[in-house]
């Protein structure tokens, strides 16, 4: 049994997280041929309070004051911009947020009696988790004071359990060695929310607890999935040098089409410990050495359940004075979706050299997979955007490696090292059949799924370049001093959609990992690097969008372009210098000291004297230093108007008993 109390407030102010889990592991052997046994825990959250808005108070103008002169809230703090609220308007929100998590893993294994190395076992697992949440906006806020009071209530539940039936044999004869199984496995996910919105209270006393708003909106969602999946699997072994994998497996899911709620999916590995051979001739200095293949193919559903039928939503409408039911389609049906299926081969080796001072395992792989569910962008003539089908291949081949190396092994002293690489490269290999791109979907064949796709800049037009204020006899004839240059990449003299051209690599050309760890008498200290090189991603702080067209909004400070100032890099401030709306891209890579430790044992005597056999002091740090050429908030977030990663310290102690 266990337990465990975590407190944490995030960087955001009124950003707090609250947990309680309780633990309990029980095995229990009841007859020689008879074991039972569980691991369940009980989880309680709250993540009362909502944090402030990073984004609303970085686009705010940095002379305003969110406060009075007697310390309240100012509602409106730009009287001349009243569509931006108060960046710490969340801090008067009433919010309160709870949920409760039972998680329960059981199982009861037979040995079948009179047959040797057979058995059955059942597992059966349940997840359910309840969340209640209501938020308030008083009149304390901007958003209450328009409306009288708004409120958010949610009641959800989640059902998740997982059933599974395991017949296990294993036998051996002479230097071979059978293992077999067969599973049927079952599992269910159900999911329902019930939401209510409301507005138009008559006092802030009750919060979202009052029973009188004037207008309440209710909104009731439920969701239903199904998998049932069948295997058999064959593991042999010969004079522990030879090793063979059989696998396959049929999967269904309830998402899919009546007529392709199944997938069968083969696999093959094979191994060979060339190290155990009489003929290998490095025995001294090899501990072990295995090579290893694989070849097969498995699946994966991808979509959320209904998308193969057509869709409606809600649209009542007032007759006189009455409500009337509406509906209006929102998506449309696939009756024919099915399992997306890759297709891989593996080929690698594990190394173990020096009585295990040195540890490598490497990778190279290749993999296809086709009847990908995307979301396509369809003409909106259908009154619907987009529709998820099973459209084209794509291939991924890339290489990984670890190894490991005890570089000192003493008794005072010992140095460990851990390093990782891994790349990959993927591509589109066909769409529709026909080879042709999709530009609406940003899709092109021969190129990754995800890229970065638009003009290209070469620079800034600038005075020189000009006649008269104007570069007519350039392809931009429009264009002034102070405006983005836009390479013409075919040449015929023109800037249109045509010259739109892929831009550096979205996805890494690498990433890798170093862990040191070192052990000095009773002190260990360990530090984790991490990597991602060769990424370009486009830095939304750098848009000139961010003014919008009033050029009023807050934004990042930098050097803009004037005659006095002639750079190339950047063009002037005006809501005219990038007609073309061109984003500015930046190298995102970054090598990251993502993690490090300092402990230290103390004697046995200090341990005993609370119980325990060992007791260990500790510091660690989380995001200690990073080393980038990216000026936006961080290159991993996705936003850079969000709260920024956060530097954590943590100090501890651990006592085993």
């Amino acid at each position: 049994m266990g337990g465990s109390l975590l407190n944490v407030n995030g960087v955001a102010l009124n950003d707090a997280f609250n947990r309680a889990t309780v633990r309990v592991n029980f095995d229990q052997k009841i007859r020689p041929w008879l074991s039972a046994g569980t691991s369940s825990q009980g989880v309680r959250t709250t993540r009362d309070g909502m944090p402030v808005n990073f984004t609303t108070a970085f686009q705010s103008n940095p002379l305003i004051t969110p406060f009075d002169s007697l310390g309240r809230q100012i509602l409106i703090p730009w009287a001349e911009d009243p569509s931006i609220s108060n960046g710490l308007e969340n801090l008067n929100v009433v919010d309160d947020d709870v949920s409760k998590r039972v998680f329960s893993s059981n199982y009861v294994e037979v040995s079948i009696p009179r047959i040797e190395g057979l058995t059955y076992r059942l597992n059966a697992g349940l997840d359910v988790a309840d969340r209640n949440s209501g938020s308030y906006y008083g009149r304390n806020t901007q958003t209450g004071s328009t409306l009288n009071g708004r409120a958010t209530i949610v009641g959800s539940r989640r059902n998740d359990w997982t059933l599974e039936n395991v017949v296990h044999y294993t036998r051996a004869l002479g230097k071979s060695n059978f293992d077999l199984t067969g599973l049927y496995s079952q599992a269910a996910t159900s999911l329902s929310a019930d939401t209510t919105k409301a507005q138009g209270y008559p006092n802030d006393v009750l919060a979202y607890r009052s029973n009188l708003p004037l207008l309440t909106v209710p909104n009731f969602n439920v969701t239903d999935s199904r998998l049932v999946s069948q295997m058999g699997r064959l593991n042999y072994t010969f004079d522990d040098r030879y090793l063979l994998t059989l696998t396959a497996r049929r999967d269904g899911y309830s998402g899919f089409g009546v007529n392709n709620k199944y997938g069968v999916f083969p696999s093959l590995a094979l191994g060979w410990n060339i190290s155990n051979e009489k003929f290998f001739p490095f025995t001294r200095s090899v501990d072990a050495l295995k090579i290893r293949a694989s070849y097969g193919k498995n699946g994966n559903q991808a979509i959320r359940p209904y998308q193969t039928f057509a869709q409606l939503d809600d649209r009542s409408y007032l007759t006189g004075d009455i409500t009337a039911p509406g509906y209006i389609p929102v998506s449309l049906g696939n009756p024919d979706l099915k399992w997306e299926t890759t297709l891989s081969k593996n080929l690698g080796f594990d190394l173990s050299m020096y009585k295990d001072r040195l540890r490598v395992t490497m990778d190279g792989y290749s993999a296809t997979t086709s009847d990908l569910l995307l979301r396509r962008a369809i003409s909106s003539v259908h009154g619907i955007t987009t529709i998820t089908q099973n459209i084209g291949k794509t291939a991924n081949r890339g290489f990984e490696a670890q190894v490991g190396t005890t570089n000192i092994s003493r008794t005072a002293f010992s140095w460990n090292t851990d390093f990782s690489f891994s790349l990959n490269r993927n591509k589109i290999v066909d769409l529709y059949g026909d080879r042709t791109d999709d530009v609406a979907n940003g899709w092109f064949i021969g190129h990754p799924i995800d890229v970065n796709y638009g003009y290209k800049l070469a620079g800034i037009w600038q005075v020189a370049d000009s006649v008269n204020g104007t570069i007519a006899s350039s392809a931009q004839p429009t264009a002034k001093p102070g405006w983005v240059k836009v390479v013409d990449t075919n040449g015929d003299n023109k800037i249109d959609a045509s010259d739109r051209t892929f831009l550096g690599n979205l996805e890494p050309q690498y990433t890798a990992g170093l862990t040191n760890t070192m052990k000095i008498q009773r002190f260990t200290v360990s530090a984790f690097f991490n990597t991602v090189q060769g990424v370009t991603r486009s830095n939304a702080l750098l848009s000139t969008a961010q003014t919008f067209t009033d050029v009023r909004r807050n934004m990042v400070y930098r050097t803009w372009w004037t005659p006095a100032t002639p750079i190339n890099d950047y063009p002037s401030n005006s809501n005219l210098s990038n007609p073309y709306g061109m984003s500015f891209y930046e190298d995102a890579s970054f090598i990251r000291l993502k993690d490090a430790t300092l402990s230290y044992d103390l004697p046995a005597r200090f341990a005993s004297q609370v119980g325990g056999e060992s007791l260990r002091i500790y510091v660690n740090g989380r995001n200690l230093w990073t080393s980038t050429k990216w000026t936006g908030l961080d290159p991993e977030l996705n936003s850079q108007f969000a709260v920024p990663l956060e530097r954590v310290i943590t100090g501890g102690m651990t006592v085993r008993f």
